[in-house]
């Protein structure tokens, strides 16, 4: 276990090192890089970003503590993974073993919590580990100090997301289990859950702010169809493998709670703790479909990361199917978990040569000189794409770079205004050459346009000028890349009676 976690730093130091920041990531060093912590309360007044001001205030420590940003910014996530790692271990080594325990903790190396959060400049592996860290205390309760400890972990984890209150749910409803089954008001253990989204009020300003600026055409539409396919990629994989998962894992639960071994003893106590368990496991993995209903009741916004807490409950959840099952099952599970995860990591060190980080600028701006049209101005068709292209581009390059804005013109196609909205913004708190479309074509009726596919769900700008530019013609193209000349049409003087 201790080898393990030496690697799972050592890894995620090495893709932190070499992985260029993306659109979000972006974001939080441009917030953590504000002047004052009061200037992050004031940027996040103005909707910049959607996380609590605790965690930019953690991500500029950590800034601050190395040269390297690429890896500074992300060391708070990478520290946090094998902490969750120690947690989910701890906590299944209690009930099933130290051998299952451990097949838990390395089943969150073939997740998505692994392979990306684990190396990225967000909240969400800080999430995981209080999460995790909560459901350790929560197992030793009543104890006062892991009463505390329960406390202060929901407390943190409200901290660093809004949405961490889904993580309570689960707590909620195994301490009324407990109360259902011993009639005991533990009114400590209450307290602690009490205090879990506190935070929550402190920063109700600030996402209040944040729906009414976002809320009318948010850019996601979650619903119950989703399900499946969350599933899936916390674990890489297609919807039907999630379901799979989600299923597989809430029957292991199940099980311990009503499959009893010969020998085994059935004290009431014991009996009551196991449900207190199940509670606890099943509502942790069905966390995407409470975080459903509740979105959808307030018509907010949703990501398969924002209950990716489901994630930590899946691994143990797999740990009680193990429990049930013979010694030769359990190799054949970790001959298949080492397997797969030896592969995936077999294919990164390949990848990867050096420390080196080659952003992908670099290779863009060669794509665009070939096109021979180096006088004209680029306009990246997303958003999400032209941020990070702008924070890593050559001062040259950067001059050349632009990104139309138009969230009339984004709703129309797309039916969320939410990127062009974001990116208006962002460049008052970062160098963007971010233009409104009627302002920059009335300047520049010929220009390039560089597009990628498949895109992001952000690139209106190719549909539109497919039907109102005068040509629209293609003059470079890669595997997944597309370099178009627009020319516009010219717009008649008033009065020239044309």
């Amino acid at each position: 276990m201790g080898l393990l976690l030496v690697y799972v730093v050592i890894r995620s130091v090495v893709a932190a090192a070499m992985k260029p920041f993306w659109y979000d990531e972006v974001t939080t060093i441009t917030l953590s890089s504000q002047p004052s912590l009061k200037g992050i309360w004031v940027a996040l007044a103005r909707a910049v970003d959607g996380q609590p001001p605790s965690f930019f205030w953690i991500e500029r420590a950590a800034i601050s503590f190395l040269r390297n940003i690429q890896i500074a910014a992300r060391l708070p996530a990478i520290l946090a993974m094998p902490c969750t790692m120690i947690c989910v271990f701890v906590y299944a080594k209690k009930r099933s073993g130290e051998a299952i325990a451990f097949l838990c903790a390395f089943l969150l190396l073939s997740t998505v919590l692994f392979s990306r959060y684990a190396a990225e400049a967000r909240p969400y592996s800080m999430l995981m580990a209080c999460i995790a860290f909560a459901m350790l205390c929560y197992q030793r309760l009543p104890s006062l100090f892991w009463t505390v400890m329960l406390g202060i972990s929901l407390v943190l984890a409200q901290t660093l997301h809004y949405y961490a209150i889904f993580a309570m749910v689960p707590f909620v409803l195994a301490e009324t289990v407990v109360f259902l089954r011993t009639r005991q008001f533990r009114w400590s253990v209450w307290l602690a859950l009490v205090c879990g989204p506190i935070p929550l009020l402190v920063f109700g300003p600030l996402l209040a702010k944040l729906r009414s600026y976002y809320g009318a055409h948010y850019y996601t539409h979650y619903g119950f169809t989703s399900l499946p396919s969350t599933y899936g990629a916390f674990f890489l994989a297609d919807s039907g493998y999630g379901a799979a998962v989600a299923v597989v894992s809430i029957a292991g639960v199940l099980g311990t709670l009503l499959l009893v071994r010969p020998g085994t003893s059935v004290k009431p106590e014991i009996r009551n703790a196991h449900a207190v368990e199940a509670t606890l496991l099943t509502v942790m993995v069905a966390l995407p479909l409470i975080a459903c209903v509740v979105i959808n009741v307030m018509h907010g916004g949703m990501r398969d990361a924002y209950a990716m807490g489901a994630v930590i409950g899946i691994c143990l959840a797999v740990g009680c199917a193990l429990s049930l099952t013979k010694p030769a099952v359990v190799v054949l599970f970790a001959i298949f978990l080492f397997s797969s995860v030896g592969v995936r990591e077999f294919i990164f060190w390949r990848s990867n040569h050096s420390l080196h980080l080659v952003p992908a600028t670099v290779a863009i701006e060669e794509f665009i000189d070939k096109s021979g049209y180096s006088d004209l101005p680029v306009v990246v068709a997303s958003g999400m794409r032209y941020t990070p292209l702008a924070y890593y581009a050559s001062p040259e390059f950067f001059r050349r770079l632009y990104y139309l804005a138009d969230e009339e013109k984004q709703f129309k196609y797309q039916g969320a205004d939410t990127l062009d909205k974001h990116v208006v913004i962002l460049r008052d708190y970062l160098p963007l050459q971010v233009r409104g479309f009627s302002e920059f074509t009335s300047a520049h009726l010929k220009f390039i346009v560089y597009a990628e596919e498949p895109d992001d769900g952000g690139t209106w700008l190719p549909i539109y000028l497919s039907h109102e530019a005068a040509c629209v013609q293609l003059i470079g193209m890669d595997a997944n890349r597309r370099l178009y000349l627009v020319t516009m049409k010219k717009v008649s003087a008033p009065g020239s009676g044309r």
